[in-house]
C-alpha cells in the first residue's frame, strides 16, 4: 500500500537550494486515522517514514529499500483535522552507486513535526 495515494495526498514537488519539497494533504477519513487513535487521531511515525521514502522513490525515478534509520525525532504529532497541509522537505542528499543518505524534516508553516535522517539502498529489478 502506498501512503501517497490515499494516507497522504500528494500535491507538488518543488526544487531548493539544497534538496527539494514535497506538499502534501493528510486525509483524515483513511482507515489507519480510524485505527491510531479511535476518537484521537494521529499519524503514526512509521507512516511518516514510509511517506518519506515513497516521496524520495518518486523524485528519483528509483525503487528504494529503507536501510538504516540514523536518526529520528518526532517533535509534535500530526492532527489530521488540525493541519491539512503538511511539508516534506529532503536536504544534505547523498548518493552513490548503492545507496542514497537523505535528511528529511517533515512541518507545515507553524511547526516541526519531525527530523529524520535516513539510508536506503537501491533494489535492483
Amino acid at each position: 500500500m502506498r501512503l501517497t495515494d490515499d494516507f497522504f495526498i500528494f500535491e507538488a514537488f518543488r526544487e531548493t537550494e539544497n534538496g527539494f519539497e514535497a506538499d502534501l494533504r493528510t486525509n483524515p477519513e483513511h482507515f489507519i486515522y480510524k485505527a491510531h487513535f479511535p476518537g484521537n487521531p494521529i499519524t503514526p511515525g512509521v507512516c511518516i517514514i514510509k511517506t518519506a521514502g515513497e516521496l524520495l522513490e518518486q523524485k528519483l525515478d528509483r525503487k528504494l529499500f529503507l536501510k538504516t534509520v540514523k536518526n529520528v525525532k518526532f517533535l509534535s504529532v500530526i492532527i489530521p483535522e488540525e493541519k491539512k497541509k503538511i511539508k516534506y522537505s529532503f536536504s544534505n542528499i547523498v548518493e552513490d552507486e548503492n545507496s542514497c543518505k537523505v535528511q528529511v524534516v517533515v512541518s507545515d508553516d507553524a511547526i516541526v513535526y519531525a527530523k529524520i535522517s535516513l539510508i536506503f539502498s537501491y533494489v535492483r529489478l
